[in-house]
């Protein structure tokens, strides 16, 4: 399973990605996870340094980040990012969908 603590993990274990502008793409949708100077994302990628992507990726289940407040100040979009369990089932908290197809 896609898990995104372990993808920015792994991105700042990397110290090959310790130069600006390397980046990784994952997923089938490509999620980008790039090395920046400034924390931050956009429609390209969440980008900022390894200690930045350590610090979003210490965040806990049950927790939520407002990334605009939290951890990019300067960008152009408002994100909330809620950690939840990993045997979290997202079609289980959609209140548009009916009850027999969660």
């Amino acid at each position: 399973m896609f898990r995104f603590r372990d993808v920015l993990l792994d991105y700042a274990d990397d110290s090959s990605n310790d130069y600006k502008s390397e980046q990784e793409h994952y997923g089938p949708d490509y999620l980008e996870i790039m090395t920046w100077p400034e924390p931050g994302f956009d429609d390209h990628a969440i980008h900022g340094s390894l200690a930045d992507m350590n610090r979003l990726a210490a965040t806990r289940a049950g927790d939520s980040v407002l990334m605009q407040d939290e951890f990019a100040a300067n960008t152009p979009y408002a994100l909330i990012l809620e950690v939840r369990e990993d045997d979290f089932d997202p079609a289980e908290a959609d209140p548009m969908l009916p009850k027999e197809a969660r």
